[in-house]
């Protein structure tokens, strides 16, 4: 679970990795024989032998420009949870950018919600338009319906996951 990726960090020190570090981590995965995936392939999981998924949360730019050219280094595969409205926003990914990512097999884009919001504090309808405009500037950015979910912040209710379910295959959470 990544988010941003530089030397520069103009955020949350704690939300970024240094490109040499993640550099040597993708160089470890791929000199070991760890196979990244994505999450459609859990279906088939025997067909790995030491399967990893790489998420990268909030769709920021440096995905595009530190990210991006190292796991074409690599030829490894990432998940990149997006945020609907925030594509071409200050140091968040173009929907040119998303689109390029994600018609190069090696990255799945897959929704961060539309606003980032607190998801537990939503009532369903709140959460049904969340999903359904995320899901529709993913799939105009990209082709593709998302069909994964990774909870902003974490933070989700029961509710949350009842209305998931009619929208996605998969949810993350952060607390296991």
């Amino acid at each position: 679970m990544y988010h941003a990726v530089g030397d520069d960090c103009w955020g949350e020190e704690h939300l970024f990795v240094r490109p040499a570090e993640l550099e040597q981590q993708l160089q470890y995965l791929s000199e070991n024989g760890y196979e990244t995936i994505f999450f459609e392939d859990l279906a088939h999981l025997e067909r790995y032998e030491k399967p990893v998924i790489l998420t990268f949360d909030d769709g920021y730019d440096d995905n595009y420009t530190v990210l991006y050219p190292l796991l074409e280094k690599y030829q490894t595969k990432a998940t990149i949870f997006v945020i609907g409205n925030a594509m071409g926003s200050t140091h968040k990914m173009t929907q040119e950018q998303v689109y390029e990512m994600a018609a190069s097999g090696l990255v799945s884009i897959q929704s961060h919600t539309y606003t980032h919001g607190n998801l537990s504090a939503m009532d369903e309808p709140a959460l049904r338009q969340e999903m359904d405009l995320s899901n529709a500037a993913l799939a105009a950015a990209t082709g593709q319906i998302p069909y994964v979910l990774c909870y902003p912040e974490g933070k989700y209710s029961h509710l949350t996951m009842d209305v998931a379910k009619d929208y996605y295959t998969f949810a993350l959470r952060m607390d296991g």
